[in-house]
């Protein structure tokens, strides 16, 4: 890629904030944590893939569903949410219980009080009119990436989130460096969810990039990984264990099991 004076130009007319540098696409995501954003610097990047992982049962996907729900919802960022594990009722119920405080399991059960009947009517404009698309459910096997690239190709999107590594097989290596060649091609920030190898409880070591799941396939080929660890219900543990671009290190956040919300912790 060729660097001209025009686009060095440009580059410092967004860090100066001057006006025609608004419509750059070149900015930081805000995944709305507030620490996590101070540590990557205001958020994620368009053209810099990351990874999201976690033991199973322990919040990556919910976190994932978070980011979607941060840069659609509330900063009117076009956002694609791959999640070909889980039916799409569940994602979008999993969304409504996050963005109306209302407990997921109330909305399963079609058990609302009149006060969450009125929240959930408050809400429904932002989240019908959300820039948000989800595709949901097990796609054919081999057929994921294909659906990503065909997808993005499609739309002017700035987030995609891809939810499913698992369902990506034998070939996991290939199909990332696929998806990644287009998040940079075409300058959308890339997240994929993914785990980490380690089953045991929590001890003093803190995660590292060799605990990926796939490492090898994936490590030296995205530009971030976020690792999620419980620390005492309700906080945890975000650690930035790759960060090409910045520093690494941690951030506490606290997650709301009962709406499927990560949020920042009060400020000391």
């Amino acid at each position: 890629m060729e660097l001209d004076g025009q686009a060095i130009g440009h580059v410092i007319a967004r860090l100066l904030d001057e006006p025609e540098a608004v419509a750059d696409r070149d900015r930081a995501i805000p995944t709305l944590l507030r620490e996590l954003d101070d540590l990557l610097a205001g958020g994620l990047r368009t053209g810099q893939p990351t990874v999201i992982a976690s033991r199973p049962g322990e919040g990556s996907s919910t976190f994932a569903a978070g980011l979607a729900r941060a840069a659609a919802l509330h900063q009117g960022i076009s956002t694609l949410l791959f999640t070909p594990d889980a039916p799409e009722t569940e994602v979008v119920m999993r969304l409504i219980s996050a963005e109306t405080h209302i407990p997921l399991q109330r909305l399963r059960r079609h058990t609302l009080g009149d006060i969450e009947l009125q929240r959930l009517r408050e809400r429904r404009g932002r989240l019908e009119s959300a820039p948000l698309s989800i595709v949901a459910g097990s796609p054919p096997a081999g057929a994921l990436v294909d659906t990503v690239g065909a997808m993005t190709l499609e739309a002017d999107l700035r987030l995609v989130i891809v939810d499913g590594l698992t369902a990506l097989g034998t070939s996991t290596r290939e199909s990332v460096a696929r998806m990644c060649a287009w998040a940079r091609e075409d300058h959308y920030a890339l997240v994929l969810v993914g785990g980490v190898r380690s089953t045991t409880p929590r001890s003093d070591r803190s995660p590292r990039l060799e605990d990926l799941r796939d490492h090898d396939s994936m490590a030296d080929i995205v530009d971030t990984v976020l690792v999620l660890e419980p620390d005492a219900p309700p906080e945890v543990d975000i650690h930035v264990v790759k960060h090409r671009y910045g520093p690494t290190g941690t951030v506490r956040v606290a997650l709301s099991a009962h709406t499927c919300a990560f949020v920042s912790l009060p400020s000391t």
